[in-house]
């Protein structure tokens, strides 16, 4: 199954459609750890595909529990730098998925470089998927983070132990 249609069936069928921003601390946590930070830019298939089946949803920002502690926690993809070539010429952005975990005294940053997808969904608790890496259908513990490359693949992070883990979940 793609990302694609693996995209529609967890975000459309289990989130409502929601006009989400970050917590107002996370862009000042971006803002220092990333100076001149943007929401990475989607193609226009994606945006197109957004528009039309996840209205009032964002390619680049999602919210969940992540971590079951039963507090909403977010995800954003953006872009920071640039890749350079061997001639020090600037190819293409640096992307970055960067999740706010809520904890008793604000949110806690994790930063994943460079993550496999060009767009954010959410796979709820309890989802079924299957991972590649591993050969065997898995049961989302918690509400996941994926990723996705627009009708090939994706990946999907878990919050395990205080970290996130990643995974091939659709190719």
């Amino acid at each position: 199954m793609t990302a694609f249609m693996i995209c529609m069936l967890y975000v459309h069928s289990t989130l409502m459609a929601q006009n989400l921003s970050l917590p107002p601390s996370a862009p000042r946590m971006l803002d220092r750890r990333f100076p001149g930070w943007k929401f990475a830019q989607v193609s226009q298939e994606i945006h197109q595909f957004f528009k039309s089946e996840m209205k009032g949803e964002s390619p680049h920002l999602i919210s969940g529990d992540f971590d079951g502690n039963g507090k909403p926690d977010y995800a954003v993809l953006i872009w920071h730098g640039h890749y350079l070539n061997d001639k020090g010429a600037p190819v293409g952005p640096k992307s970055f998925l960067v999740v706010f975990i809520e904890k008793r005294r604000g949110y806690r940053m994790h930063v994943i470089k460079d993550p496999e997808g060009e767009y954010l969904c959410l796979a709820r608790k309890g989802t079924e998927d299957y991972d590649y890496e591993k050969q065997k259908e898995i049961r989302y513990v918690n509400d996941s983070i994926m990723t996705g490359i627009f009708e090939k693949g994706g990946s999907s992070y878990v919050f395990e132990k205080g970290r996130f883990r990643s995974f091939v979940s659709s190719d």
